[in-house]
């Protein structure tokens, strides 16, 4: 390959007179290359000669002096001869089919296709294949067909995720649901603790129920909530989940293709600019509690659907115009996940690696499990028997006291140390450790008064027993201060009834008298 410089040195030499040959050999070139640009040169000058007589020769060398161009578009290694092509085509095509299976994480890098060639026994270096898999790629490039949507038909989803410091419990992963309309780029988005069945379900229901009605399609990519598993190449089985929301919202649902972002591409920018906007400011990334956090997203996201997108509409404003072609409201759809199981000899169940107790008379009995993205609900034949706050880490224990009261009197040796105490109510422990701690059989009593009057009443009449008879303080005399309280309680709520009754049924007699009055008033007119 020649230079400008160099080829600006052909032209002079010729213009001087000297011939192919010898500027060949001065220049140190092959012949054939002084002879294309000495040909080139000539077949120029007489084109302008013939346009313009009167140009001077630097004229016509300016006319002439441009960089060589090479076309290159279509040049290959020379070592990549066909055979070592089709060995090429055939590991990418081998990369094509796994990912339309699910299987991207296991196709072959450049280096290891060199390294499977070397194998094969091809004399070929990394730039080599490097450059020859890079040509055939641009070979298999795609074409996007731009789509145009109708208002209300479809909808996308797709999670993401967000470092947020909530509770001061430090920065930890959060997982954010984000829908997206096709149609006005409307943009609705939660958050949750995992990215489980339980939060896909809640997501869509929670969506549905601020948009009163569900989108005609929605749009999911191959995530692991809503597909279940692959069947052949391109066909995939929904999830349970997935499919019960679409059976009771009347929603259609369709999956993008392996590596296909660009499918639902609406979504997929609106998790990266709904994080962005939302959370990359001081101070808009730590929140008391989860419910702030959301409250906090939602205003977001309503500020972003206020301004105009790329084509000046405002999204907040179409999505008004595509309510009118969504589905019909339904309630809101019951987001769990339902399970059985066995109650183990601690009287608690299993649930998503965590312990939740239930009442020591179950013991051996198997009960039914709805988990929700906050709680989980334990029912036996029907009746609700526990319930706790979810635990969301994993071997962690929920145990209430109250669940333990029959065991604990036959045992109550075991209460001092028991996970139970530990995860009591503050009050409860305060109580115990104040009053009852040498008495461990007394406190088990006072829990079943605490169980029916509550922490607040006892935890009063302990402080009133104190004062009176603070060396003989019984769950009985406990038990009676709260019973006479609470009968207090009820005889002035029934006086506060009689007297609102007794001033209603005054009140109406003095309206009576003035109908009465006015109707005299009017014949004397």
């Amino acid at each position: 390959m020649i230079d400008l410089v160099l080829k600006q040195r052909i032209i002079l030499a010729h213009i001087d007179g000297m011939s192919n040959r010898a500027i060949a050999n001065v220049l140190h070139l092959s012949k054939d290359t002084v002879n294309k640009y000495v040909n080139e040169y000539d077949e120029k000058r007489a084109e302008l000669l013939l346009t313009n007589p009167d140009m001077d020769t630097a004229e016509i060398i300016q006319a002439f002096i441009e960089k060589p161009a090479y076309d290159s578009s279509n040049r290959v290694p020379s070592k990549a001869t066909p055979e070592l092509l089709a060995a090429i085509e055939k590991c990418l095509q081998l990369n094509r089919d796994k990912r339309l299976i699910g299987m991207q994480k296991q196709t072959m890098k450049k280096i290891d296709i060199h390294a499977y060639l070397l194998k094969q026994g091809f004399d070929v270096s990394y730039s080599t294949v490097k450059r020859a898999t890079q040509y055939l790629e641009s070979k298999h490039k795609e074409a996007y067909i731009r789509q145009e949507y109708m208002p209300g038909d479809v909808c996308e989803f797709d999670w993401g995720t967000v470092k947020l410091d909530i509770g001061d419990s430090g920065y930890q992963k959060y997982q954010m649901a984000v829908f997206t309309s096709a149609y006005g780029n409307f943009r609705y988005a939660r958050l949750y603790a995992t990215q489980d069945t339980a939060a896909f379900q809640e997501s869509h229901a929670d969506f549905f129920t601020y948009c009163h009605g569900a989108f005609q399609t929605m749009v999911y990519d191959n995530m692991r909530v809503a597909v279940r598993r692959f069947v052949g190449l391109t066909e995939k089985e929904p999830t349970v989940a997935l499919t019960e929301l679409s059976i009771y919202y009347g929603f259609k649902y369709r999956f993008c293709n392996i590596c296909s972002g660009n499918e639902k591409g609406h979504v997929e920018r609106s998790v990266e600019y709904i994080r962005r906007k939302a959370f990359s400011s001081p101070d808009c990334d730590k929140f008391n509690t989860l419910a702030e956090a959301n409250k906090f997203l939602f205003r977001e996201c309503m500020k972003l659907n206020a301004q105009p997108i790329y084509d000046g509409s405002i999204p907040i404003e179409t999505f008004e115009t595509e309510k009118k072609f969504i589905l019909p409201a339904m309630p809101k759809f019951e987001s769990c996940i339902k399970s059985t199981a066995k109650v183990d000899k601690y009287s608690t169940v299993s649930v998503a690696k965590n312990h939740y107790s239930v009442p020591d008379t179950y013991v051996g009995k198997t009960v039914d499990v709805r988990l929700y993205t906050d709680k989980v609900v334990l029912y036996h034949e029907g009746n609700i028997i526990g319930q706790h706050d979810r635990e969301l880490g994993s071997g962690q224990w929920k145990i209430d006291i109250y669940h333990y009261l029959r065991t604990l009197k036959r045992k109550p040796g075991a209460l001092h140390q028991s996970t139970a105490l530990l995860q009591s109510d503050t009050q409860v422990k305060n109580i115990y450790e104040k009053y009852y701690s040498k008495d461990t059989k007394t406190f088990l009593e006072i829990l079943d008064v605490i169980y029916e009057y509550g922490v607040l009443a006892v935890t009063e009449a302990l402080y009133k027993l104190e004062t009176i008879s603070p060396l003989d303080m019984s769950a009985d005399k406990v038990a009676l201060i709260c019973a006479k309280k609470d009968e207090m309680a009820k005889q002035s709520n029934i006086k506060t009834d009689r007297l609102s009754e007794k001033s209603k049924s005054t009140l109406s007699q003095y309206d009576r008298l003035r109908m009465i009055q006015n109707k005299s008033e009017r014949k004397v007119v």
